[in-house]
C-alpha cells in the first residue's frame, strides 16, 4: 500500500487578516485557511486527498518526501505539523489521513547535520 508523509507549514494567512493557513510544501496549490491554526490544518486534511485524486486524474504523480521534516529548513519561524496518507488497500483500523508526530530532536538532528534529500 502506498504511504506518504507530508510536511505541513502552518502559518498566518498573508496579508494579515487573523486567519491562519496550512500548506503542504511538496503539493503546491494545496491550501487550507481557517481562523485558528488547527482548524487550517484539519481542512487542509480534509482537502488532500481529493487534491491527490486530482492531480493523478491528470496524470501527474504523487511526488515523495525522503522524510519528515524535509522542507523545515525552507520555511523559517512557522508551525509545523506532518500528515501520513495512505492510498489504496489499508486495515479496518488505518485512517486515510491522520497527523503524525515524528520525534523533534531526530529532525533537528537531520536539519544540523544537513541530512536533506531532494
Amino acid at each position: 500500500m502506498p504511504e506518504f508523509i507530508f510536511d505541513v507549514v502552518i502559518r498566518p494567512a498573508v496579508p494579515p487578516r487573523q486567519r491562519w493557513e496550512a500548506l503542504v510544501p511538496a503539493l503546491p496549490g494545496l491550501v487550507a485557511e481557517a481562523s485558528s491554526d488547527m482548524e487550517a490544518f484539519e481542512g487542509l486534511q480534509t482537502l488532500i486527498v481529493p487534491f491527490l485524486a486530482e492531480r493523478l486524474a491528470r496524470g501527474e504523480g504523487v511526488p515523495r518526501q525522503s522524510r519528515a521534516g524535509h522542507y523545515m529548513d525552507r520555511y523559517g519561524l512557522v508551525f509545523w505539523q506532518f500528515l501520513r496518507v495512505r492510498l489504496g488497500p489499508r486495515r479496518a483500523d488505518q485512517r486515510v489521513v491522520e497527523p503524525i508526530f515524528p520525534d523533534i530532536d531526530d529532525l533537528l538532528t537531520d536539519l544540523e547535520g544537513g541530512g536533506l534529500e531532494e
